[in-house]
């Protein structure tokens, strides 16, 4: 079965901006960012390609330096770049020469940061990682705080985390999923997933849930000032699948819009053999 790749990551070079949403000339940007991760050339499909029909048929896109989307404006990229990325870049890549350099895993260690600058890097690329602009609530309250020094973090928006130890590159907007895996019968009890961001070696999930299956949670941290340093606790053995939570069996299901076009599951380029 061949699902038609759809990347409305790409726009044309004017447009609306994803972040301020003002029209101007659009440049691009990377999800995860630049010099956070090593930018391979990546194959990439739809999250709906990967997770239906069979993946390793379809027709993988190649993009020469990772994955990325043109819908930010030059003023915001720029900004999210420098205020924010620092951080999560220096995360990223600290924990990942933990991971590679350790020879007897400890259950957890805590790793210095800037919560407030890593929070607002992740929420900041995940609304640029958005092929359509829509009314979407979360978005807006993003927008609105996310370049704001003083602004609190709407208590609704919550952010967990987990070691993700593997090369793909995940970026899903916009999903519902169960709250709890495994009880479908009450579809009642349902969690909006505003987005799912994995690449190595730490993945996160926005969504508005209170707890998600035990992960430790970013936004505790929301009340600290951009300059303020926490040392966050992170789980070394708790591995949990690459295609997790995203993956659908008989304990999940997912559901989404025209966003689920613009999410991609993105894997390093196979060498010609």
């Amino acid at each position: 079965m061949d699902i038609h790749y759809i990347n409305q990551g790409k726009r044309g070079k004017v447009g609306l901006c994803n972040i301020c949403k003002q029209s101007a000339s659009l440049s691009w940007d990377h999800v995860p960012p630049k010099r956070g991760t090593d930018l391979k050339s990546v194959e990439q499909i739809t999250i709906v390609q990967r997770l239906t029909g069979h993946p390793e048929e379809q027709k993988r896109p190649i993009s020469q330096n990772g994955v990325k989307y043109r819908t930010l404006c030059e003023q915001c990229n720029t900004r999210l770049g420098r205020r924010y990325d620092p951080v999560l870049n220096s995360f990223a890549l600290g924990v990942g020469r933990i991971l590679k350099s350790i020879v007897e895993v400890p259950p957890m260690i805590h790793y210095k940061t800037q919560p407030a600058k890593l929070i607002r890097a992740i929420l900041g690329h995940l609304v640029a990682a958005k092929g359509v602009i829509d009314h979407n609530v979360v978005d807006q309250k993003i927008r609105e705080f996310l370049f704001d020094d003083q602004a609190q973090i709407p208590e609704e928006i919550k952010i967990f985390y987990w070691i993700y130890p593997y090369e793909e590159i995940v970026v899903v907007r916009d999903v519902i999923m169960p709250a709890v895996r495994g009880n479908l019968s009450e579809f009642s009890e349902l969690g909006t997933f505003s987005g799912i961001l994995k690449y190595f070696p730490v993945a996160y999930v926005v969504c508005n849930l209170e707890q998600y299956e035990g992960l430790d949670e970013l936004t505790t941290y929301r009340d600290l000032k951009l300059e303020e340093t926490a040392e966050i606790p992170l789980r070394l053995t708790d591995i949990k699948h690459s295609e997790w939570p995203e993956m659908i069996d008989e304990g999940n299901f997912m559901a989404g819009g025209l966003n689920l076009n613009s999410s991609v599951h993105a894997r390093p380029k196979k060498p010609k053999a």
